[in-house]
Protein backbone atom coordinates (compact mmCIF):
# COMPACT_ATOMS: atom_id res chain seq x y z
CA UNK A 1 0.00 0.00 0.00
CA UNK A 2 2.89 2.36 0.69
CA UNK A 3 4.24 1.72 -2.79
CA UNK A 4 0.97 1.84 -4.76
CA UNK A 5 -1.20 4.08 -2.60
CA UNK A 6 -4.14 1.67 -3.03
CA UNK A 7 -6.82 2.67 -0.46
CA UNK A 8 -7.43 -0.73 1.06
CA UNK A 9 -6.60 -4.42 0.85
CA UNK A 10 -7.56 -7.62 2.63
CA UNK A 11 -5.23 -10.58 3.10
CA UNK A 12 -5.89 -14.19 4.00
CA UNK A 13 -3.33 -16.99 4.46
CA UNK A 14 -4.37 -20.65 4.22
CA UNK A 15 -2.06 -23.60 4.89
CA UNK A 16 -3.35 -27.09 4.19
CA UNK A 17 -6.93 -26.93 5.45
CA UNK A 18 -6.55 -24.21 8.05
CA UNK A 19 -6.93 -20.44 7.87
CA UNK A 20 -3.85 -19.03 9.58
CA UNK A 21 -4.22 -15.30 9.04
CA UNK A 22 -6.84 -12.70 8.19
CA UNK A 23 -6.02 -9.03 8.24
CA UNK A 24 -7.32 -5.98 6.47
CA UNK A 25 -5.70 -2.65 5.85
CA UNK A 26 -6.97 0.75 4.84
CA UNK A 27 -10.33 2.11 3.79
CA UNK A 28 -13.27 0.64 1.94
CA UNK A 29 -13.55 3.91 0.03
CA UNK A 30 -10.91 6.59 -0.35
CA UNK A 31 -11.68 9.57 1.84
CA UNK A 32 -14.40 7.79 3.80
CA UNK A 33 -14.28 6.44 7.36
CA UNK A 34 -15.24 2.79 6.76
CA UNK A 35 -12.36 0.36 7.28
CA UNK A 36 -11.71 -2.94 5.54
CA UNK A 37 -12.56 -5.91 7.78
CA UNK A 38 -12.73 -9.71 7.48
CA UNK A 39 -16.36 -9.44 6.41
CA UNK A 40 -15.95 -6.59 3.93
CA UNK A 41 -17.42 -7.61 0.58
CA UNK A 42 -15.23 -7.08 -2.48
CA UNK A 43 -16.09 -7.50 -6.14
CA UNK A 44 -13.78 -10.30 -7.27
CA UNK A 45 -13.48 -9.38 -10.96
CA UNK A 46 -11.59 -12.18 -12.74
CA UNK A 47 -10.99 -14.10 -9.53
CA UNK A 48 -14.56 -15.12 -10.34
CA UNK A 49 -13.09 -17.50 -12.95
CA UNK A 50 -11.42 -19.99 -10.55
CA UNK A 51 -14.56 -19.76 -8.42
CA UNK A 52 -16.65 -20.61 -11.49
CA UNK A 53 -14.38 -23.52 -12.42
CA UNK A 54 -14.89 -24.92 -8.92
CA UNK A 55 -18.66 -24.67 -9.34
CA UNK A 56 -18.45 -26.49 -12.66
CA UNK A 57 -16.11 -29.11 -11.16
CA UNK A 58 -18.80 -29.87 -8.58
CA UNK A 59 -21.34 -30.33 -11.38
CA UNK A 60 -18.86 -32.58 -13.21
CA UNK A 61 -18.37 -34.61 -10.03
CA UNK A 62 -22.12 -35.16 -9.83
CA UNK A 63 -22.13 -36.16 -13.53
CA UNK A 64 -24.50 -33.34 -14.42
CA UNK A 65 -22.01 -32.43 -17.16
CA UNK A 66 -18.55 -33.46 -18.31
CA UNK A 67 -15.65 -31.14 -19.06
CA UNK A 68 -15.49 -32.63 -22.57
CA UNK A 69 -19.19 -32.17 -23.30
CA UNK A 70 -19.83 -30.08 -26.42
CA UNK A 71 -21.42 -26.80 -25.37
CA UNK A 72 -24.29 -27.29 -27.85
CA UNK A 73 -25.27 -30.42 -25.93
CA UNK A 74 -26.51 -28.15 -23.14
CA UNK A 75 -27.05 -24.89 -25.06
CA UNK A 76 -28.56 -25.93 -28.41
CA UNK A 77 -28.73 -22.33 -29.63
CA UNK A 78 -25.00 -21.70 -29.16
CA UNK A 79 -23.18 -20.81 -32.35
CA UNK A 80 -19.80 -19.53 -33.54
CA UNK A 81 -18.70 -18.21 -36.92
CA UNK A 82 -17.33 -21.63 -37.86
CA UNK A 83 -20.23 -24.16 -37.63
CA UNK A 84 -17.87 -27.12 -37.20
CA UNK A 85 -16.16 -25.48 -34.23
CA UNK A 86 -19.55 -24.57 -32.74
CA UNK A 87 -20.55 -28.25 -32.83
CA UNK A 88 -17.31 -29.47 -31.25
CA UNK A 89 -16.17 -26.79 -28.79
CA UNK A 90 -16.39 -28.11 -25.23
CA UNK A 91 -16.88 -26.66 -21.78
CA UNK A 92 -13.15 -27.20 -21.16
CA UNK A 93 -12.28 -25.36 -24.39
CA UNK A 94 -14.21 -22.27 -23.29
CA UNK A 95 -12.78 -22.34 -19.77
CA UNK A 96 -9.30 -22.69 -21.32
CA UNK A 97 -9.80 -19.76 -23.75
CA UNK A 98 -8.93 -21.94 -26.75
CA UNK A 99 -12.19 -21.77 -28.71
CA UNK A 100 -10.83 -19.42 -31.38
CA UNK A 101 -12.89 -16.46 -30.18
CA UNK A 102 -10.88 -13.21 -30.30
CA UNK A 103 -9.47 -11.51 -27.23
CA UNK A 104 -12.21 -10.12 -24.94
CA UNK A 105 -14.92 -10.93 -27.47
CA UNK A 106 -18.19 -9.34 -26.39
CA UNK A 107 -16.74 -6.96 -23.81
CA UNK A 108 -17.45 -3.85 -25.87
CA UNK A 109 -21.12 -4.81 -26.10
CA UNK A 110 -21.18 -5.14 -22.31
CA UNK A 111 -19.60 -1.69 -22.01
CA UNK A 112 -22.46 -0.36 -24.14
CA UNK A 113 -24.99 -1.81 -21.71
CA UNK A 114 -26.17 -4.94 -23.49
CA UNK A 115 -27.18 -7.90 -21.35
CA UNK A 116 -25.83 -11.43 -21.18
CA UNK A 117 -28.24 -13.12 -23.58
CA UNK A 118 -27.76 -10.43 -26.23
CA UNK A 119 -23.97 -10.70 -26.06
CA UNK A 120 -23.84 -14.52 -26.07
CA UNK A 121 -26.18 -14.59 -29.05
CA UNK A 122 -23.74 -12.42 -30.99
CA UNK A 123 -20.57 -14.42 -30.37
CA UNK A 124 -21.42 -16.14 -33.68
CA UNK A 125 -20.43 -12.97 -35.53
CA UNK A 126 -16.95 -12.76 -34.02
CA UNK A 127 -14.01 -13.73 -36.29
CA UNK A 128 -12.43 -17.10 -35.51
CA UNK A 129 -8.79 -18.00 -34.92
CA UNK A 130 -7.57 -21.62 -35.25
CA UNK A 131 -9.51 -23.89 -32.89
CA UNK A 132 -7.44 -25.25 -29.97
CA UNK A 133 -4.31 -23.75 -31.52
CA UNK A 134 -4.83 -20.17 -30.39
CA UNK A 135 -5.24 -18.67 -26.90
CA UNK A 136 -7.32 -15.53 -26.39
CA UNK A 137 -8.81 -14.39 -23.09
CA UNK A 138 -12.60 -14.26 -23.50
CA UNK A 139 -14.93 -13.42 -20.64
CA UNK A 140 -18.04 -14.25 -22.61
CA UNK A 141 -16.71 -17.55 -23.93
CA UNK A 142 -16.25 -18.68 -20.35
CA UNK A 143 -19.62 -17.18 -19.43
CA UNK A 144 -21.30 -19.25 -22.17
CA UNK A 145 -19.78 -22.39 -20.65
CA UNK A 146 -21.05 -21.48 -17.18
CA UNK A 147 -24.52 -20.76 -18.51
CA UNK A 148 -24.53 -24.10 -20.36
CA UNK A 149 -23.72 -25.95 -17.14
CA UNK A 150 -26.50 -24.12 -15.33
CA UNK A 151 -28.94 -25.09 -18.08
CA UNK A 152 -27.87 -28.72 -17.74
CA UNK A 153 -28.64 -28.45 -14.02
CA UNK A 154 -32.02 -26.82 -14.81
CA UNK A 155 -31.22 -23.60 -13.01
CA UNK A 156 -29.42 -20.29 -13.58
CA UNK A 157 -25.77 -19.49 -12.92
CA UNK A 158 -26.40 -17.45 -9.78
CA UNK A 159 -28.38 -20.25 -8.11
CA UNK A 160 -26.03 -22.96 -9.35
CA UNK A 161 -23.06 -21.19 -7.76
CA UNK A 162 -24.87 -20.78 -4.47
CA UNK A 163 -26.12 -24.36 -4.43
CA UNK A 164 -22.90 -26.08 -5.47
CA UNK A 165 -20.35 -23.99 -3.60
CA UNK A 166 -21.36 -21.01 -1.48
CA UNK A 167 -24.04 -22.55 0.74
CA UNK A 168 -22.32 -25.94 1.26
CA UNK A 169 -19.14 -24.19 2.40
CA UNK A 170 -20.91 -21.61 4.53
CA UNK A 171 -19.76 -18.75 2.29
CA UNK A 172 -22.70 -16.67 3.42
CA UNK A 173 -21.38 -13.33 2.12
CA UNK A 174 -20.47 -14.66 -1.34
CA UNK A 175 -22.69 -14.24 -4.38
CA UNK A 176 -22.68 -14.27 -8.17
CA UNK A 177 -25.31 -11.52 -8.32
CA UNK A 178 -24.51 -7.83 -8.40
CA UNK A 179 -27.67 -7.06 -6.41
CA UNK A 180 -26.23 -8.90 -3.39
CA UNK A 181 -23.01 -6.90 -3.55
CA UNK A 182 -24.95 -3.67 -3.98
CA UNK A 183 -27.08 -4.22 -0.87
CA UNK A 184 -24.15 -5.18 1.37
CA UNK A 185 -23.57 -2.53 4.01
CA UNK A 186 -19.94 -3.47 4.58
CA UNK A 187 -18.50 -3.39 1.07
CA UNK A 188 -15.40 -2.03 -0.62
CA UNK A 189 -15.81 0.02 -3.78
CA UNK A 190 -13.77 -0.14 -6.94
CA UNK A 191 -11.15 2.57 -7.45
CA UNK A 192 -9.35 3.91 -10.51
CA UNK A 193 -5.93 5.52 -10.34
CA UNK A 194 -5.94 9.12 -11.48
CA UNK A 195 -2.43 10.52 -11.46
CA UNK A 196 -1.11 9.97 -7.95
CA UNK A 197 -4.48 9.32 -6.30
CA UNK A 198 -7.16 6.62 -6.32
CA UNK A 199 -10.73 7.66 -7.09
CA UNK A 200 -13.98 5.76 -6.56
CA UNK A 201 -15.47 6.90 -9.84
CA UNK A 202 -17.82 4.14 -10.99
CA UNK A 203 -19.84 1.15 -9.85
CA UNK A 204 -19.50 -1.93 -12.05
CA UNK A 205 -22.46 -4.24 -12.57
CA UNK A 206 -20.85 -7.37 -14.04
CA UNK A 207 -23.97 -9.57 -14.12
CA UNK A 208 -23.67 -9.96 -17.90
CA UNK A 209 -20.44 -11.95 -17.42
CA UNK A 210 -21.10 -13.24 -13.92
CA UNK A 211 -19.19 -16.57 -14.26
CA UNK A 212 -16.14 -14.72 -15.57
CA UNK A 213 -16.17 -11.55 -13.52
CA UNK A 214 -19.31 -11.04 -11.45
CA UNK A 215 -18.74 -12.76 -8.11
CA UNK A 216 -18.34 -10.89 -4.82
CA UNK A 217 -17.03 -12.20 -1.52
CA UNK A 218 -15.14 -11.51 1.69
CA UNK A 219 -11.67 -12.61 2.71
CA UNK A 220 -13.24 -14.76 5.43
CA UNK A 221 -15.39 -16.60 2.90
CA UNK A 222 -12.60 -16.98 0.36
CA UNK A 223 -10.11 -18.27 2.90
CA UNK A 224 -12.66 -20.67 4.32
CA UNK A 225 -13.50 -21.90 0.83
CA UNK A 226 -9.83 -22.44 0.01
CA UNK A 227 -9.29 -24.35 3.24
CA UNK A 228 -12.27 -26.62 2.65
CA UNK A 229 -11.31 -27.24 -0.97
CA UNK A 230 -7.83 -28.20 0.19
CA UNK A 231 -9.25 -30.57 2.78
CA UNK A 232 -11.58 -32.18 0.25
CA UNK A 233 -8.75 -32.69 -2.25
CA UNK A 234 -6.45 -34.09 0.45
CA UNK A 235 -9.07 -36.62 1.51
CA UNK A 236 -9.09 -37.94 -2.05
CA UNK A 237 -5.33 -38.34 -2.44
CA UNK A 238 -4.60 -40.86 -5.15
CA UNK A 239 -7.95 -40.21 -6.80
CA UNK A 240 -9.51 -37.43 -8.86
CA UNK A 241 -9.89 -34.21 -6.91
CA UNK A 242 -13.14 -33.34 -8.71
CA UNK A 243 -15.68 -33.05 -5.88
CA UNK A 244 -18.90 -35.04 -6.00
CA UNK A 245 -20.20 -32.90 -3.14
CA UNK A 246 -18.88 -30.49 -0.54
CA UNK A 247 -19.05 -31.34 3.13
CA UNK A 248 -17.98 -28.67 5.58
CA UNK A 249 -16.99 -31.03 8.45
CA UNK A 250 -14.09 -32.46 6.38
CA UNK A 251 -12.30 -29.16 6.95
CA UNK A 252 -10.83 -27.93 10.21
CA UNK A 253 -11.82 -24.38 9.38
CA UNK A 254 -15.43 -25.22 8.44
CA UNK A 255 -16.19 -27.98 10.92
CA UNK A 256 -18.76 -26.65 13.43
CA UNK A 257 -16.82 -28.20 16.29
CA UNK A 258 -13.58 -26.49 15.23
CA UNK A 259 -14.71 -23.12 13.94
CA UNK A 260 -12.07 -21.01 15.64
CA UNK A 261 -10.75 -17.61 14.77
CA UNK A 262 -7.56 -17.54 12.69
CA UNK A 263 -4.39 -16.16 14.14
CA UNK A 264 -4.34 -12.42 13.56
CA UNK A 265 -3.50 -9.22 15.31
CA UNK A 266 -5.82 -6.53 16.61
CA UNK A 267 -8.05 -4.93 14.03
CA UNK A 268 -8.06 -8.07 11.90
CA UNK A 269 -9.79 -7.55 8.67
CA UNK A 270 -10.33 -9.17 5.37
CA UNK A 271 -9.31 -10.93 -0.12
CA UNK A 272 -8.71 -8.26 -2.62
CA UNK A 273 -7.72 -4.65 -3.02
CA UNK A 274 -10.25 -1.86 -3.23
Amino acid sequence: MRRTGVPGVAVGVVHDDEVLYLKGFGARKAGAKGRVGPDTVFQLASVSKPVASTVVAAAVGEKTVGWDDPVVEHSPGFALKDPWVARHVTLADLFSHRSGLPDHAGDLLEDLGYDRSYILERLRYEPSAPFRAHYAYTNFGLTEAGVAVARAARTNWEDLSAGKLYRPLGMDSTSSSFADYEKAGNKAVTHVRQGDTWQAESVRDADAQSPAGGASSTVRDMASGCACSSATASSRSGRSSTPTHWTRPTCRTCSPSRRTRPRAGPGSTGSAGT
